[in-house]
């Protein structure tokens, strides 16, 4: 049995430390400075409170770490810190340069980097969330999740092979959610959103497809855009990196920064969503 560290157990954090305490794990969490409602999902998964992250950094074994891009070198920077020598698993949606520079990070601090990648919704039901690792100790962090819900899958020994597979997974899914919204703003802008949607009734493989990412879409769309910004600039980097163009999940990223004001709101419909993708930026009037 290890003693695993969750840094934050958010709705995706607390899925993964669940797997874990399955497994047979002792699953450790920090509590300061942390909101009532993440206490209230540690609590509900029997973690052990740990207090600080320099005590979870002193007495785990492994660190998970699950946090918006933008905070996971300052994040992993604060763990090697603490002098953590254990192995360091890095499930965020970072882009395979950023995974390189976090890894150099933590082995320079004695610990040990394996990257993760993280593809679905939380981890509570079988077959429908999947862990991508890769690194040369990904197989031991794999053994972790053994026998929880979370579905794991070992892509190699190079540190980065996760984040580079979750960058080219997202870039599809979330990248064409943007780009479909995207098509009905402009259609909607230029008087011919009704007309596109006839057109496309006409392709009935086509409209049920379409239809279900309508229908779908904007509630989920809406109420994750403002994680979702990150991301696509991620995935941008490592489309240019890559020697392609970055353009297109540049202006993806745009597309979710004009749903972020739509977090809160539950269920939104289609035309709300469209009003808000159509506002000028900056004065809220309908471009």
């Amino acid at each position: 049995m290890s003693r695993i560290g969750v840094l934050h157990p958010g709705s995706m954090g607390i899925s993964l430390a669940a797997s874990a305490k399955a497994t047979g794990h002792d699953v450790c969490w920090a509590s300061a400075g942390r909101s009532m409602q993440t206490q209230e999902r540690a609590q509900a998964q029997d973690l052990t409170d740990l207090v600080t992250v320099e005590k979870l950094c002193k007495q785990c074994d492994g660190i998970i770490s699950i946090c918006p891009p933008v905070a996971t070198e300052q994040v992993a920077g604060a763990v090697a810190g603490f002098g953590f020598d254990g192995l360091y698993l890095d499930a965020n949606a970072i882009s395979p340069q950023r995974a390189q520079a976090i890894a150099d990070q933590t082995n320079a601090g004695g610990g040990h980097f394996v990257d993760g990648g993280i593809v679905g919704g939380p981890a509570w039901e079988a077959g429908k969330t999947f862990l991508h690792l890769s690194g040369p100790r990904a197989a031991e962090v794999g053994e972790w999740f053994r026998d929880g819900l979370l579905e794991t899958n070992v892509l190699g020994a190079a540190p980065t092979q996760a984040s580079a597979l979750k960058m080219c997974f997202a870039a599809y899914t979330k990248g064409t959610t943007a780009l479909f919204f995207s098509i009905l703003a402009t259609s909607e802008a230029l008087g011919v959103r009704e007309a596109l949607v006839k057109q496309w009734s006409r392709s009935p493989q086509l409209a049920g497809q379409l239809a279900e990412r309508a229908g779908r879409g904007a509630g989920s769309m809406t109420s994750r855009a403002w994680r979702w910004i990150d991301e696509m600039e991620e995935i941008s980097r490592t489309f240019v990196d890559a020697g392609l163009p970055g353009g297109f999940h540049v202006a993806a990223a745009e597309v979710f920064r004009r749903c972020e004001s739509l977090r809160e709101k539950q269920d939104p419909s289609v035309a709300t969503v469209l009003q808000a993708l159509l506002a000028k930026q900056g004065d809220g009037e309908a471009a």
